[in-house]
């Protein structure tokens, strides 16, 4: 008996103390915790528990920007994280700190297509001067005069897509543009990459690529979670991730990793048989004189872009096309803009340097970039040991911070009717003299920032003007999918996010090629 008592006693007194070590726990984050005079809900200021269920839900964006709403431009998420929408924190976070130590990626971030098995680092994860190191290897692919280059390759695959297009208009069939933009960008980048297109366009295979990079994305969220759970790198972190995390995740982003790596490989099989210079080609060169690269490094590096340069772009020319249906007014301009340019003749003028200088198709990229950025979600920082002033406040160092892309962009604090679709706001600023332009990053800021921005520019305007130029266009009305893309009032419940977010497989529009004498 006295066994049973004293193991019961044990017990009430081990109970006893996880109670007072919670409840100090719970007082600390509260009342002396550095981050405490920061707002925020309490449970957020005490727990990692709401930040996961948000990533959860697929219902962080709308989450963080009702809290951003109700506490203002920095509200504190978790115990050791803030979020800010104010525009100048963009500067702050992501920026040149030129006598500061950099923001590194925060250890609670995770990577999509970082499955080599060596652990190659990935440009977008890679700290100080890996990423440096990275970036320098890829520059020249990507810098602007490498992007005008390769205008015709580009060109190429949308005079096919055009083409496709006229065959199902000519034919009165609506079209799955959702499906086809996926597939032309898919079919882009694998040319600009390795000198050989996919196939989607042809057999219309650009839906299995999006669903497998949105499984991979899972996989992502899925990380981020158990780090939230059991802290980065740990023991039991990496215990969680192995075991809960279902293994479909991991074999999607697996996948896109190995069927990646098998194109480089081939391309770099046929050598000196390619004549064009490809994105490979710039890169293998100057790993000859350099070294940068390691193989692992090329594979995964790689596989990043053909996610971040095919289905990104296909879901904002997506977008796009659902908010110029919608808005008959920005539609009418634009067509105006394309169709009546002293410059354009004919189909063969819808060049870059006819298209770059357009004010109205411009500000129609940007104004769907605004609306609906790709990435939804904070690109979390750590600050560093000196701590750091972000939008006018001191944030102590070793504190988890980001600018919430969703409640930047669509704060009342930065833009004038920000639910809206209101391209003018880029073309005539003195009509929103309120409006902070520099709120919306769509593809971040700073040395950070996105390397492919200006292919996607290039692709976008280059892809809507041939469309502008060849076709009117309608909103299928039989179309059961198209309130998915709405963005205002109530249709916000529809959207979900995970990091970026979930395109709705169908936008079916119907086609009626323009008449010209």
């Amino acid at each position: 008996m006295a066994v049973f008592t004293d193991v019961k006693s044990t017990v009430v007194l081990l109970s006893f103390a996880v109670v007072v070590c919670i409840y100090g726990l719970v007082v600390y984050r509260l009342y002396f915790h550095p981050l405490s005079k920061f707002p925020g809900p309490f449970f957020r200021a005490v727990s990692e528990l709401p930040a996961i269920f948000g990533l959860v839900s697929g219902r962080n964006h709308a989450i963080i920007k009702g809290l951003h709403d109700q506490y203002g431009s920095v509200v504190r998420l978790a115990p050791n994280e803030l979020s800010f929408c104010g525009a100048d924190a963009w500067e702050d976070i992501y920026g040149l700190r030129a006598f500061d130590e950099p923001m590194e990626k925060d250890p609670n971030w995770a990577g999509v297509t970082n499955a080599s098995p060596d652990g190659a680092l990935v440009l977008t994860q890679a700290p100080g001067a890996h990423h440096t190191r990275l970036r320098r290897a890829w520059a020249q692919p990507f810098s602007t005069t490498s992007c005008m280059q390769q205008e015709p390759i580009i060109q190429e695959q949308v005079e096919k897509f055009i083409s496709i297009l006229m065959g199902h208009a000519k034919a009165g069939q609506p079209v799955n543009m959702s499906q086809q933009f996926l597939s032309l960008m898919l079919d882009i980048i694998s040319d600009l990459c390795f000198s050989a297109p996919f196939g989607c366009l042809d057999n219309a295979s650009g839906i299995e690529w999006s669903r497998r990079l949105r499984t991979a994305t899972y996989c992502m969220v899925g990380e981020m979670i158990t780090k939230r759970l059991a802290g980065p790198g740990t023991f039991l972190q990496k215990l969680l991730y192995k075991y809960a995390v279902p293994s479909r995740y991991k074999e999607a982003k697996l996948g896109h990793f190995m069927e990646s790596k098998e194109k480089i490989l081939k391309r770099i099989d046929d050598g000196e048989k390619i004549e064009r210079k490809d994105f490979i080609y710039f890169v293998l060169r100057q790993n000859e004189v350099r070294n940068v690269l390691s193989p692992s490094e090329l594979f995964v590096n790689t596989s990043l872009f053909i996610a971040a340069g095919s289905d990104t772009t296909a879901l904002n020319l997506a977008v796009t096309t659902y908010f110029l249906l919608t808005s008959p007014d920005a539609y009418k301009a634009l067509v105006s803009e394309v169709r009546n340019n002293p410059n354009i003749h004919s189909a063969a003028d819808l060049k870059w340097s006819n298209l770059k200088n357009l004010p109205y198709l411009g500000a129609v990229i940007n104004e769907s970039l605004r609306l609906r950025a790709v990435i939804v979600s904070g690109l979390l920082r750590a600050v560093p040991r000196n701590g750091a002033t972000i939008d006018g406040r001191f944030v102590p160092a070793g504190t988890t911070v980001s600018v919430h892309m969703w409640s930047a962009c669509h704060s009342t604090c930065n833009f004038t009717r920000p639910q809206e679709f209101l391209p003018e706001r880029w073309v005539y600023p003195e009509q929103f003299p309120n409006d902070k332009k520099h709120a919306a990053q769509p593809f971040s800021y700073g040395p950070r920032g996105c390397i492919g921005k200006m292919l996607s520019l290039i692709e976008q305007k280059i892809i809507l003007a041939h469309i502008i130029w060849h076709f009117d266009l309608e909103l299928e009305g039989s179309s059961e999918a198209a309130w998915k893309w709405a963005c205002d009032g109530d249709e916000f419940r529809y959207i979900k996010t995970y990091i970026n977010w979930e395109k709705p497989d169908e936008l079916m529009v119907r086609l009626i090629p323009v008449q010209r004498d």
